[in-house]
Order: C-alpha cells, then structure tokens, then sequence
C-alpha cells in the first residue's frame, strides 16, 4: 500500500522494519472505528460519497442512497472472479479465514491491517474495533460470490502463477531496494493473468494487485515499489538508483523466493553467533541480525549499527560483535550506499 512520508526523529533505531511496522500499526489502530461504522450501509452521506471516490472500484453514481447502494454491489459483484484472482497473498489469506469464521476475523498485525485496509478500498470488506483490537468484516453481498470465486480450478491456476511472479519480484526488491511499478505491471498482466493490453479492468487489477502487495510511493516517474525495510526511499532517489533492476519472466524459471543474499548468509550467521547469549529477553539472534543487515543495506553508518545492536544487548558490545559487525557492513551489498564509507573510499 501507499506509505505515508515519515520524520525518523529517532535516527536509525526508528528505521527497522520492526519499529515502522510496529508504529505504522498503532497509528492505523488508533483511528479505527467500532467494527460495524464502515459498513457501506451504516456510513454518513458525506463518508458514503468519499469511499466511493476513494474506492479501487468503478461504480456508476445514481440519485438515490438505496440505487447507489445497490448500484456498488452490482458492479461489485459483475466483477468478482477477476478480482479475486488479483488479491495480494496477505488480503487472499485474510478473507479464507473471515470466510472459515464466519465472515470477521481479528487482524494479528501490521502487514494484516494493510491487507484489511485494501480489502476495504475494494469495498469487500470493513475495517473496526472489537474491545480495542482491529477486526476485519467482510460485506454480507459478497461472502457467498467470493467463497465461489476462491472455489474456481481457473484460480487455483492464477494463484500459482501470481505466487511464482511475487517470489520473483521479491527477490528483485531484496536485490535493488525499489523498481518503478511499470514494467512488473506488464508481466503481471500478460503472463499471470494472460491479457492483451486492450483490457482495463484487468489493467486495473494488475496495478491494484501490485499496489496491495508492495509498499509503494508516488515520485515524478511514476510509482516506486519498495522492499519492506527501506524506511526513506528518498534516499534511494536522491541517488540516482530508483527504477534499477530488470524483472525477469517469473514464469519461465523457477525464482525461489529471495530475503538473502548468498554472499550474505555466512556473514549474518557469524554476527548471530557473536550475539547469541547477551541479548534482552525476548530478542532473538537471527531477528536482531537481520535488522541490522536491511539497516546495512539502506546505508547506516557502521557507528549507527553499533548503536542498535548496543540496545539489543545485556551487555556492551565486545570486539567479537564488533568485528562481525564490521564485516557485515563493509561486505554486505547496499541498496544506499553509507556517505561515511564513500568518504573513506
């Protein structure tokens, strides 16, 4: 989904993925209704007409409340199959267990409250507080037609090749940190969902697919899809990099789903080692490591990386960390490279 602009006035420690998620999903708690409020029906006049020009679905405007109502569920519906085709893995897997329970399901964390958040936008689903925890609630017209879509041989086949094109261009991001949207877009719809370019719904869909399954943000040449753990993609831009990477056809191969490098697992393991044993209860080595690499990969300098792993510890950092430490930010490839070690080169 689309990010927000963040200030990290906290420097490095609020760039981890961790910290964003955590505090995106605070944020997004904090102004939910009571579950119910964002049904379609419940809505305000004013509320009804900004979902409606804020929504992901063409819907034809009418005179009457009960018309327009019944108008969203039409085009809604006319189009249910496609649209459930082109659900991100996240929003898929959320309606399956709405659907299993009846047609609400708590949402666990942040990456669930962005999949409820698109579900939202494509009008299948409202978004609330149950006893101050989100839940989603999906429509009522479209429980029993989404249940039939899901049910189709026709998806399984598109959600094994829309599985195969996401590992692919997981493993891009993790290689270059950002891509402009374009040419996945292209590939999405052509070898996923087999379209000539002449067909806006499934134009649409393919963009919207990308868009719930990425974060994104706009910039003057379109739209960025970025790694989850790239806090500033500013940064990214400013240097000159965005829109780097060509995405291979993930159909043609085999693209096995990619969060490390080769060249970097030997690295992170030993800082694993040197770590594990001296962290703060409920740390755990392999995550507190891996925080550290996606900060070493969106350029923090070698002294900012001490400073994090510093407030993991029970203890101060040892020349053992330190040295591993070292060698995962020298060896590691950046998607930003540090100002600091440029300066030293």
């Amino acid at each position: 989904m689309f990010r927000q602009e963040e200030v990290f006035v906290g420097g490095w420690h609020e760039m981890t993925l961790e910290a964003m998620q955590r505090r995106r999903f605070e944020q997004s708690v904090a102004q939910l209704p009571p579950l119910g409020a964002g049904r379609l029906e419940a809505l305000s006049p004013a509320a009804f007409e900004r979902k409606l020009e804020q929504c992901w679905q063409d819907v034809p405007r009418k005179p009457m409340r009960a018309q327009q109502i019944a108008e969203v569920w039409r085009s809604v519906l006319a189009t249910i199959c496609a649209q459930a085709d082109c659900l991100s893995r996240e929003e898929h897997e959320l309606v399956e267990r709405a659907l299993v329970l009846g047609g609400s399901a708590q949402i666990e964390d942040a990456v669930e409250l962005e999949a409820a958040r698109a579900l939202s936008l494509r009008l299948w689903a409202s978004v609330g507080l149950v006893s101050g925890k989100p839940y989603i609630e999906l429509e009522a017209p479209v429980v029993r037609p989404v249940a039939q879509a899901f049910a189709r041989a026709e998806h399984e086949r598109v959600r094994r090749r829309l599985s195969a094109f996401h590992d692919a261009l997981a493993g891009m991001l993790y290689r270059v940190g950002a891509m402009d949207d374009r040419q996945p877009q292209q590939l999405l719809l052509h070898e996923v969902l087999g379209s000539g370019r002449n067909d806006e719904l499934l134009m649409q869909l393919s963009r919207r697919c990308l868009w719930a399954s990425y974060d994104c943000v706009d910039y003057s040449g379109g739209v960025l899809l970025l790694h989850p753990a790239l806090a500033d993609p500013r940064r990214l831009l400013a240097s000159g990099r965005r829109g780097a990477g060509l995405l291979a056809s993930p159909l043609a191969q085999p693209h096995p789903a990619l969060d490390i490098l080769p060249e970097e697992i030997p690295l992170q393991r030993d800082l694993e080692r040197a770590i594990d044993g001296a962290l703060r209860e409920g740390r755990q080595a392999p995550e507190v490591a891996r925080s550290l690499r996606f900060l070493c990969k969106q350029g923090a300098p070698l002294g900012a990386l001490e400073e994090v792993l510093q407030s993991s510890l029970i203890v101060y950092v040892n020349a053992a960390m330190r040295s591993a430490l070292a060698n995962l930010y020298y060896m590691t490839p950046k998607w930003i490279e540090c100002a600091e070690r440029s300066a030293l080169q």
